[in-house]
Formats: structure tokens, sequence, C-alpha cells
């Protein structure tokens, strides 16, 4: 079946005050340390899924960031055909990585939505703020405590209703910003302080008027009290346990802060540039002068302060990470590091989110394609003195990594990303057949839409499954009974994806394609003012030149090309003699002369057929196949190569409308596809269990055999970032 290109549901942008259309910031982490972050992310209502999602995910699947609608069994590769962009495991928005390796640790699962913030707990854990409402298999609502061993601590699981952008820690209580309007059901609008134990309000309460996009906490030092920073629509210096305005702190800031940081009696703000206030009264100090920042679409997202060096971090092209004097603001020459990408698919700037410090080298996490020329997924290690990669390796991310804090020797990473190790590949992937994993060095740059046609080494990409005649009024004012248009065949190297324009072609009237060994075998019509056109079959060899050509032997309509014996199947509907139709015929691939003795006497429209072994399974519309005796069939036959149907294969009425438009023979069962999709036993035609675990009622395609194994191909529907539901194809074993 031609690929009908689906409605895309992309999670809705809530834009808050002072940022462009279709782009919001949720600020990453500010502890008692020196790191502080800015991230991009988008607050939206919550929605319900309406369909399965990644907690439902089978076993050794791996995820497209679009629907797969088509796969193919070759070997040992399953081709993936379909609308996306992308594949690859499921990560879910948040990891934690071994801080010396870089490679995966234990850590509880986050299902859906997204964390925007990390802060670090003091005993080898983490704190997480987001909007996501599922992690570890239990209910949450944007906060959860990861522990050192990594662990959920399910005490420790309040439940804001909108997201949570920003945290701060300190003394056993965890601030909490963002755009929420309460905590628990208690109102709270956009700024909480939270118990670390079991995640209850404190008394604390200081309503802000926007959403809250940084926290920074500042100890009680000589001649300053304690202090809690708050980057909203302004910036202010509140009582940490009552949340009330600091007396005598009053700081001009006119742009949006989108990172925070606190070394010593300096507070310094990120917003299209870096400027530094004094911590005590929030006066400009007017001895810090970084260079000016670019224009004011461009923002500081993080900033990471250290005694010798103020690092920062954003989306400005040329300067997406630099390191400045902490006491002057003057640039450090020697530090230069390479980071490159265009923007995503969610249109978030390129650029670095957040930073964290782990003795000579430097983690950076944003939304970022590339470092020093080396292929990177939003997250890279550094040298932290030269900027240059350092290592170790660490995984690629789809999407954005919103922050990143190192604790207990281990990074915990979170953002928008829902896949790692993703392979970018434009609407076929080649995966290994038995572990599902994306083939290395196998990418397709442009999409191509149709039916995928294995061949010798080439993939070719086809329309195909036409559905024959349009008996309309309009087709028949019109003259025409068929779509008058030309349409492309494409071809693919079956190792590397690689366009192979040699062997692409546009072909007029195209009705199907099939491979014979080497040879590509192309239907077309030549007449369109007819019911039953003539047609001609075009044979093209390995070279791309026309080895033969043949007008088929009787008019009609040619829905599906198929082969056995080396012999050529054409399905469809074909006038015979004046008063007789067939639905299928067989002619010899090299001349096109019939097979007379070929006559499976199917009484109505054949869509699609299939070979196993020397037999052939023919689906369609049809009631009745005259095989010898008149015998009832739901539009499902079973013949041998010689079109005599085999009477032990009688399956059952299908539910709905008698229109069956796929099988597919899967060894021991075969599976069909139209009004109603089935499991049938392939000798018998009895329905049998579903091998999908539950998945057949939402199958787009399944291939393989129950010898050597079978993948089938269905779809969830998480909530990713802005808590909305969005549909997202996997393919997985079966059976």
């Amino acid at each position: 079946m031609p690929l009908q290109r689906p409605a895309r549901r992309l999670s809705a942008l809530a834009v808050p005050a002072g940022l462009s259309v279709g782009l919001a910031l949720a600020l990453g982490p500010v502890s008692s340390g020196p790191v502080s972050a800015g991230a991009v992310e988008v607050p939206v209502a919550a929605r319900a899924a309406s369909g399965p999602t990644a907690d439902d995910l089978p076993a050794g699947s791996v995820v497209a960031d679009e629907r797969i609608e088509e796969l193919v069994r070759v070997g040992d590769r399953v081709y993936a055909h379909g609308w996306f962009g992308i594949v690859g495991r499921y990560a879910g928005p948040g990891a934690v990585l071994d801080g010396a390796t870089g490679a995966p640790a234990a850590g509880p699962e986050i299902a859906d939505g997204q964390v925007s913030t990390v802060v670090a707990d003091g005993a080898g854990g983490w704190y997480l703020g987001g909007d996501f409402t599922r992690i570890g298999g239990h209910a949450a609502g944007g906060l959860a405590h990861v522990r050192a061993d990594g662990t959920l601590d399910t005490a420790f699981l309040p439940v804001a209703d909108g997201l949570v952008s920003a945290l701060a820690l300190a003394d056993g209580t965890l601030y909490a910003g963002g755009a929420f309007e309460s905590v628990g059901g208690t109102p709270r609008r956009h700024l909480a302080a939270l118990a670390t134990g079991d995640g209850g309000l404190r008394p604390f309460d200081a309503p802000q008027s926007s959403q809250v996009t940084e926290l920074a906490y500042a100890p009680s030092a000589a001649g300053r009290s304690a202090r809690l920073f708050v980057a909203a629509d302004r910036l202010l210096a509140l009582d940490p346990a009552t949340g009330d305005p600091v007396a005598g702190f009053a700081a001009a800031v006119h742009a949006p802060v989108r990172a925070l940081a606190r070394g010593g009696d300096r507070l310094y703000l990120g917003e299209s540039g870096v400027v530094a206030l004094d911590a005590t009264t929030g006066a400009a100090d007017r001895g810090f002068v970084a260079p000016a920042g670019p224009a004011s679409d461009r923002q500081v997202h993080a900033l990471l302060y250290t005694r010798d060096r103020l690092y920062v971090g954003g989306d400005q092209a040329g300067g997406r990470l630099l390191a400045l004097d902490p006491a002057t603001g003057a640039a450090d020459r020697t530090f230069a590091p390479d980071i490159a990408a265009g923007r995503n698919a969610v249109d978030v700037p390129a650029g670095v989110y957040d930073l964290a410090l782990d003795g000579d080298r430097l983690w950076a996490a944003g939304s970022f394609t590339s470092v020093a020329g080396r292929p990177a997924g939003g997250l890279a290690v550094l040298d932290a003195a030269t900027g240059a990669p350092a290592g170790p390796a660490v995984p690629s991310y789809d999407l954005q990594v919103n922050a990143v804090e190192l604790s207990g020797g281990r990074a915990y990473v979170g953002g928008h990303f829902y896949l790692s190790g993703a392979v970018r590949t434009a609407g076929i992937a080649a995966l290994d057949a038995v572990t599902m994993e994306p083939v290395p060095g196998f990418k397709v740059t442009r999409p191509a839409y149709g039916d995928l046609i294995p061949g010798d080494g080439v993939l070719f990409v086809a329309n195909t499954h036409f559905m024959g005649y349009d008996p309309s009024k309009r087709a028949a004012a019109t003259h025409h009974f068929y779509e008058t248009e030309s349409w492309p065949v494409r071809a693919f190297d079956a190792d590397t994806g690689a366009a192979l324009p040699g062997r692409s072609m546009q072909v007029p009237d195209l009705t199907g394609i099939t491979t014979i060994g080497n040879r590509l075998y192309v239907a077309r019509r030549l007449q369109d003012d007819v019911r039953f056109p003539r047609n001609q079959v075009d044979v093209y060899g390995s070279s791309h030149r026309v080895v033969a050509s043949y007008r088929l032997p009787l008019r009609g309509y040619v829905t599906e090309l198929a082969s056995v014996g080396g012999d050529l199947i054409v399905a469809g509907s074909f006038k015979k003699q004046p008063v007789s139709d067939t639905a299928m015929i067989r002619v010899d691939a090299r001349t096109g002369r019939l097979r007379g003795w070929f006559n499976p006497k199917i009484e109505g429209p054949v869509y699609d057929v299939a070979t196993a072994g020397s037999s052939l399974y023919a689906a369609g519309i049809f009631t009745r196949v005259y095989s010898g005796r008149d015998t009832y069939s739901p539009g499902l036959a079973l013949l041998d190569g010689r079109s005599h149907e085999r009477s032990t294969f009688a399956p059952a009425a299908f539910t709905g409308k008698r229109v069956l438009l796929r099988v597919s023979p899967l060894g021991s069962l075969v599976w069909v596809d139209g009004s109603s999709r089935r499991f049938l036993d392939a000798a018998t035609g009895a329905e049998v269990a579903d091998p999908t675990g539950g998945w057949g009622d939402r199958l787009w395609s399944i291939t393989g055999s129950t010898d050597t194994g079978l993948a089938f191909t269905s779809w969830i529907e998480p909530n990713l970032g802005g808590r909305d539901v969005y549909r997202l194809g996997f393919v997985a074993p079966a059976g």
C-alpha cells in the first residue's frame, strides 16, 4: 500500500513572556555550589496519552521519531520504511552515566515528559525537575529524587501541576521554580520550598507573577543574610525561610535572565551577555566587563564559576562556550572549543545549556551535533583548560540535553531527548535482524515514499498496490479511469543507503514493480480511456538498461507484481474473454508469454499476492474461487504454483467489509491486513494466537519467519516535552 502521510502530533508551544513564538526557556539547575544552567523548554498543560506509552514498549525495541509503516527482511537485515528521520533505543528524558567511562549506569526510567533541571543531593544522588508524569513505574508530577544507588526515592514524589524549570538546595530544603500554580494541590505560584525527606511543603510562600527561570542560594556571610535569588520577570533576593524580600537588595535587570551563578560576593547573570552584581545590594559591578553580547534574540543559558574561570554557555554562533576571567570579564583565548550544530527538530537554537566540572574535565550539555568535527548528540566531555574533546565517550541523544550534574562519581543528564545511540536516516533504516540495532553506516539522506522492494544489492521504492480503475462519474467525465501521471521509482544501495540515481526513474502510468534476481520488472498501462487497458512490462538489467520489453497478453488493470518459479505473477483484474475475467495471470518473465495452464479462477479483483515457496497467497475483495469446485473465500486464498486452490486452507469470514489489502506469509503463520487484521495458520487458515504479545490490532507491518524470527512495527504515544502525546513508531522482535 502506498504510504499515506500521517498528521504529525507535536507538542503545542506555549510561550512564556519575553520569548519569541515557538521558543520557550526552562533553565537548568543552580545549587549552593557554583553550577548554573539554562535550557530551552516548553511548559504546557498536561494531556493524557491516547494509546500505549513507553512503559508498554516490548523488550528489544528500536524506536523512530515518526511512523514505521513497512518492514522487509533480507538475510540478516530488517529494512524499516516510513516517515521517520531518526531511529534509536528509547532512553526517556533522563539517564545516569558513569563519570569515568560515560557508560549508562543504573537509574529509574522516565517514561515521558522532559527533565529541565537537576541538582546534586549532596549524598551521591540527585533531585530532578521537569514535567514528567512517570518515573521508575510510579506516577509523578515533575519532581523526583534519585538516590546514590540509582534507585527512586518513592517517599519524594511531590506533584507540581506545571513545568519545574529551576532548583536550588540548601539546609534540607529544595526550592523549586517554574511555571506551576500548585504543588500537591496547595497553591504555590511558580515557586515553592519542599522538605527533602518527603517533599512536604515548607511555610515559605512567595508567589511570582511569571515563570521562575533560575534559582541560586547564598548562605549568610559577613554583612549579608542568607538569601534565595529568584529570576522571573525580575531578579529578587528572598528570605529562604519566609519568602519575604530581603531589605536593601535592588537589582536593575532589564533583560530576561537565563543563567545565574554565585562566586564569592558576586552574582553573575546570563542575559544576552554576562553581567556581575554585588550579591549583597544588587548593584552593578563596574569592574566586571564581559565581551559584548550578540543580538537580543541570543542568550546565555549556562554559567559555571570557578576561582580562576567563569565558563559561559549559550546559543551564540562562534561563541557557544567561552571562558572569562571571573574578576574582569576578559575572555580567555586559550580556551577554544569547537561546538557546532543546526537547529533541531523542535526549532531549538544550537548551543550549550548546562555545564558541570569534574576536576580537569568539563561536561557540556545542550543542542549540538558535533564537537571539533566529531559527531556528538547534545553531550560532550571537554578539557577544562583548552576546550578540546577529552573523553570519555558519552551517549548521543536525538534532541537537546537540558541539564548535566555530577554526583558521587556519576553524571545525571536530563533533557527533551528520548532516543540514545540514535542514527539519522530519512525514511529507510537497516536493522540487525537479531538485535534490532540500527546498522552503522547505513544512511538515506532523502526520503522516498511508496513500497519497499528489495533486489540484488539494491532497494527500490515505488508506489504499488494500485486499486485499479476509478468508476466514479468524475473519472468517466474525463475519459480516464486511472490517474494520468508519472510516478518515481527510486533506488538505494542496500548496504549503505546511498542513492543510486542511475537506477532510479520516472515511470508514466506506473502500476507495479518487482525484482527477480538482479532484474527489475516495471509494469505500466498504455491506455487511460478504457476500463481494461493494455499494459507493458519493461525489464531492466543491473546496468539499468532495458533488456526486454513486452505487452501483457491480456487487457486489464494491474495492482501488484510478484514472482514464483522464475515467472512473473501479475495480480489485478484481466479480461480473458468477452464474458470471462481472471484476477491473476502468470507469464514468462523473459518474453511475457502467457502460461495458459495458470488460471486461479478467482471471481473478483486481487489486491495483493505473496509467495511462500512454490505457493501463492492471494488477497482482495473476492468471495468465490472456481478451482474445480465452487468454493467460498473471504477474500483470501492459497494456491499452488499451477493455480490450484488448496482446499485445506479455509479461513473464516473476516469482520467488517470484505476487503483485504495485504497478506504476509511468515513461515507457519500468515498475517492479513485490511478490514480486519488477523494471524492465521499458514496451512489451514485457522486463527492462531497473536505472536506479538497483544500488538496485533495495532500492527503496521510484520516480516520474517517463525523459523528465523519475526519483527513487527507498531507505535507508542508517550507524553514528550510539554506533556502532549507524540506518536513514535517502533520495531520489535516477536514470538
